[in-house]
């Protein structure tokens, strides 16, 4: 299906633009600046391919921990960093991740869901400590290292894309909520768990070179008991299933960086 629609101004988009008629003969809005176009292929591998063995189980003993849900956080944000609300949760909170999932199914897709949203926030692309901890609190001791890695080149890359650096890194909007998992395999060792997702991602700038953008991301996590609880062993993920644009005008880059400020982080399952 495709619809004619005015010049896009700075505000929201869906990622992959609209056509303007049944060849799709005009390119996506987005395509015009290299810089943007850069960035979306890198968004469609936010969770870049991780290959990873599924073997040992040490922790990191420097990690911090707290018992159950976080009370009085400011909205929007948590004391970790991580994607998700901590209050919503009764797990224990590991630098702002949720852990100490149930031996069974249902506990490997809430903590599928759970890190794929804690790998979403503005503060896991733009700060690299915040980032560093949140992978060490959901990793297996052998995935940590090489998830690390690449996550640290993928967000140096959409950063860069988006004109993200250390002075403007706060008007980085990022945020990210599970639309629904199927479980693909499982055994009380190993399973693999796909997580569609809504995301939003860009800057409130009127000079960003990607407004706040809309993508729908399909991940396909694969966890491994380790420790006594499910931990991350590898992450890859395709694009959509993607719906038809509403056709609603974008939203400002004042109403984006307000909704930030005021809204809550997407909440924690489990």
């Amino acid at each position: 299906m495709t619809r004619n629609s005015p010049p896009p101004r700075r505000g929201t988009k869906t990622l992959g633009g609209d056509s303007s008629g049944p060849a799709q003969t005009s390119k996506p809005w987005w395509r015009g600046a290299a810089v943007a176009g850069g960035l979306f292929l890198v968004l469609l591998a936010l969770a870049v391919v991780v290959n990873l063995d599924r073997s040992g189980s040490s922790t990191d003993p420097s990690r911090t921990s707290s018992p159950g849900p976080t009370h009085g956080a400011a909205p929007g944000k948590n004391t970790g960093g991580a994607g998700g609300n901590p209050q919503t949760s009764a797990l224990k909170m590991v630098d702002g991740v949720p852990v100490g999932y149930p031996h069974s199914q249902a506990g490997a897709v809430e903590a599928a869901v759970n890190y794929q949203i804690a790998r979403s926030s503005a503060k896991y692309f733009t700060d690299t400590t915040t980032r560093h901890k949140i992978i060490a609190a959901m990793a297996t001791s052998e995935a940590r290292d090489r998830l690390t890695d690449n996550d640290d080149t993928g967000m140096k890359q959409v950063l860069s894309s988006l004109g993200i650096g250390d002075v403007n890194a706060a008007g980085l909007v990022a945020r990210a909520a599970a639309m629904g998992t199927k479980t693909v395999s499982y055994t009380d060792q190993v399973a693999t768990v796909e997580v569609w997702m809504a995301g939003l991602i860009g800057t409130t700038s009127d000079k960003a070179p990607l407004p706040v953008s809309a993508s729908w991301t399909t991940y396909t996590l694969t966890l491994q008991w380790q420790k006594e609880d499910w931990k991350l062993a590898s992450v890859t993920s395709v694009n959509g299933p993607t719906p038809v644009s509403t056709g609603s005008e974008p939203s400002s880059v004042n109403d984006f960086r307000t909704a930030d400020q005021e809204f809550d982080a997407p909440p924690y399952i489990g």
